[in-house]
């Protein structure tokens, strides 16, 4: 079946980008960024869409949604003053931050249709969503900027925000920290409710630990290969499991487990029973090679596991690798119960992490 919903194609009015600026004086300093901060492999710009349907309770509000949005971002890189800055390569070659103040780019455009014609984005194919978003291939790159905005206005009076934010400077839980803040200061609030700090220095390995958050378990002699990889045909897909799906899944794997002495009594995850169904199913969908070994990796994050925990308006990278590695023909032979089971122990690892454990 089609995921992806039919609509119709999606022109743009696009105005000129515009630089919003911190409203008041920010520090101008040289900002170092964590060990998690600069691994190469989170070194992208995330982009992430917001739908906002027409207010149909105040018709006559005539407020411009991307006024509002430039006026509260303006308020927000206050107190998010290094996302206005430049990301930048310090002298030991690791990333840091400029905090010059440069402000974010901005753009603004004008849509042909109304959200509901693209079913407010719900599955929508990927080449429309990139439209939506701020993809700027002149920028650049040896000092790009951390954040930038693309407000996208719609006939019917909706409107989607499109965030791009760099995964080196925040984690979800950070981008969804300012993205909070942005929505109060638009809603009218003077401050943000939960101010931000930066104390990357809590996640900053020592030069002497030889383990790091992130370490690649399998040689890469004796990784999985696929008839069918590497390939440039890919597409991208989206399927949409809904409450029902994940619980009859979940209650298949209480069956499994039950060997009728005793009924499991342990609760899985929706991301553990999930994890472990797509990776069974991938393993199979690829033919990967029997002898080879495939890793499962997700990330875990430590907020609460340092002693003390983290300040609760830390907004960088706060997570590690947790991994569990298989040979194919193992993962086909295991029921799914017990990669649930497997991918659950992995998640106590980072306890034992030496990065954890020195870090401060």
């Amino acid at each position: 079946m089609d995921n992806h919903k039919k609509s119709p194609s999606l022109s743009l009015e696009t105005k000129d980008i515009v630089i919003v600026k911190p409203s008041m004086p920010t520090p101008s300093e040289i900002l170092s960024l964590s060990t998690i901060d600069n691994d190469p492999n989170i070194n992208i710009l995330c982009q992430t869409i917001y739908v906002y349907k027409p207010n149909l309770d105040f018709p006559n509000d005539k407020k411009d949604p991307a006024c509002v949005i430039k006026e509260a971002l303006s308020k927000a890189l206050v107190y998010y003053y290094p996302l206005a800055g430049k990301i930048t390569t310090l002298d030991d070659g690791k990333l840091g931050i400029n905090c010059n103040g440069d402000g974010v780019p901005f753009l603004e455009s004008n849509a042909n249709c109304e959200l509901s014609s693209l079913h407010y984005l719900e599955g929508i194919d990927v080449p429309t969503a990139q439209k939506l978003v701020f993809d700027n291939p002149s920028q650049d790159q040896t000092s790009p900027h951390p954040l930038v905005f693309k407000v996208t206005k719609f006939l019917c009076g909706g409107f989607t925000i499109g965030m791009g934010l760099s995964h080196s400077v925040c984690d979800g839980y950070g981008a969804s920290q300012f993205y909070r803040a942005l929505a109060e200061l638009a809603s009218g609030k003077n401050e943000p409710s939960l101010k931000p700090v930066w104390e990357r220095e809590r996640l900053t390995a020592k030069s002497t630990l030889k383990e790091q958050p992130f370490q690649f378990l399998i040689d890469k002699t004796s990784i999985a290969t696929s008839p069918f990889l590497p390939t440039k045909e890919i597409s991208h897909e989206c399927f949409n499991l809904n409450g029902d799906t994940i619980k009859r899944l979940k209650m298949k794997l209480m069956k499994e487990s039950d060997d009728g002495k005793h009924v499991i009594k342990e609760n899985f995850t929706t991301l553990e029973t999930l994890g472990a169904y797509v990776w069974k199913s991938k393993v199979k969908a690829l033919k990967l090679n029997n002898d080879g070994k495939t890793m499962f990796c997700l990330a875990v994050g430590v907020r609460k596991l340092l002693d003390p925990p983290l300040h609760e308006g830390y907004y960088g990278n706060a997570f590690v690798a947790s991994n569990v590695v298989l040979k194919v023909k193992e993962l086909n032979e295991k029921p799914l119960f017990e990669i649930v089971k497997l991918i659950k122990e992995s998640k106590k690892l980072p306890l034992n992490n030496e990065y954890i454990k020195n870090s401060n």
